[in-house]
């Protein structure tokens, strides 16, 4: 997984890239400090997402967590094929705004 970070103003915008899997659970905490903290809104880009595996998917409950704890929306963008499809299944949706 790659990722980058811009904030703009209140509004922390991530842009995630290539696959999300276990190999990148060592990322998570530098991540969830980037993409989660100091915003009211976690803007989350994945459109570059291409595969996401089950630990993959646990780095999104720890946002879910982290945003809840701190008052913090979270908006889950341009999710397509199977990354958006494991979202769906699993009813990402129902915790996260999809657009």
């Amino acid at each position: 997984m790659q990722y980058t970070t811009r904030r703009d103003g209140s509004r922390v915008e991530t842009a995630l890239s290539g696959r999300l899997t276990f190999a990148d659970a060592g990322q998570f905490p530098q991540f969830l400090d980037q993409a989660v903290k100091g915003g009211t809104v976690c803007d989350l880009d994945l459109s570059a997402l291409t595969f996401i595996d089950s630990t993959g998917m646990s780095l999104f409950v720890h946002v879910y967590d982290a945003a809840q704890a701190s008052g913090q929306k979270v908006i889950m963008r341009n999710a397509k094929g199977s990354v958006a499809d494991t979202l769906r299944r699993a009813s990402f949706d129902t915790l996260f705004e999809f657009k």
